[in-house]
């Protein structure tokens, strides 16, 4: 039996609009769910027989403010399903927010004891060099918006600087490496040629493929392996937010299948599925 299954979204979710200033509950029916984050991917785990739930994490907070949020979950789909531990499912970066939360409380309540897998799908591990842009760009905005005392720290938090500071601490790869006999870590990598990208992702799409090669728009194959003895495979012509089973306007024009699109997605994450602990 596997354990119940939390999908954790990644910054800024682009459905917050819709679902959560219009009050849209996506847990009340399967056309609904195909308004969230993660496009029907819920509906069709539990109607597979998993137990599953999503994340709602704080829009662009920081990671440790998103971790705590989502030790919360945890804890609630803990005691709500009586299971032992939880499957992490974390795209973009909902993957950065599942490893502070493991190690934030590691000498705490050591919530990577009710974890059973970790896995991330096209998370920025190493950083995005687009986050940097963006900040560098937009300072005098960051600034500001800050001073209003909106929470924006996740946008810093998916640089290459922060990233690079986290990775290198010593106590920081000996506790993700102790983690490794009881949970279980794999990655996976979005990617998309150049040719048929989305306009929202060709200026990014540039950046990231100039610094750090082959991506799908946001984040590079390079930054999403994390450990490359974690690392399961890629997911070809596919691009950010396709990961998680929305197309781009260029792709519908383009006459892509809606529905052969969003079966192949959905089969990635029912295959994923199938291999949990």
């Amino acid at each position: 039996m596997t354990y119940p299954i939390l999908l954790v979204h990644g910054l800024a979710r682009f459905d917050f609009l819709w679902n959560n200033l219009l009050g849209i509950d996506h847990s009340r029916s399967p056309f609904l769910d195909r308004l969230h984050y993660f496009k029907g991917i819920r509906t069709m785990l539990i109607q597979k027989g998993y137990s599953t739930t999503c994340a709602s994490l704080p829009w662009a907070g920081g990671v440790d403010k998103r971790g705590e949020a989502l030790k919360r979950t945890v804890v609630r789909i803990l005691q709500n399903t009586g299971a032992s531990k939880v499957n992490l499912i974390a795209h973009s970066m909902g993957g950065l927010d599942a490893r502070h939360m493991l190690f934030n409380d590691r000498n705490k309540d050591r919530i990577h004891r009710k974890i059973a897998s970790v896995t991330t799908i096209s998370t920025p591990h190493e950083g995005s060099p687009f986050a940097d842009r963006f900040l560098e760009r937009l300072e005098p905005l960051i600034k500001l918006l800050k001073a209003s005392s909106l929470d924006i720290n996740g946008f810093e938090d998916v640089g290459t600087h922060a990233c690079k500071t986290y990775n290198t601490r010593s106590d920081v790869r000996e506790f993700e490496t102790s983690c490794e006999g009881t949970i279980l870590f794999q990655t996976y990598a979005g990617r998309h040629p150049y040719q048929g990208i989305s306009l929202f992702h060709k200026h990014s799409y540039t950046l990231i493929h100039k610094l750090e090669g082959d991506n799908d728009g946001m984040v590079s194959v390079k930054s999403a392996k994390w450990r490359e003895h974690y690392f399961k495979g890629i997911l070809e012509n596919t691009e950010h937010f396709n990961e998680v089973g929305w197309m781009s306007p260029e792709q519908i024009i383009r006459g892509q299948n809606p529905r052969k699109f969003l079966k192949r997605i959905h089969e990635f994450y029912a295959e994923l599925a199938r291999n949990l602990p």
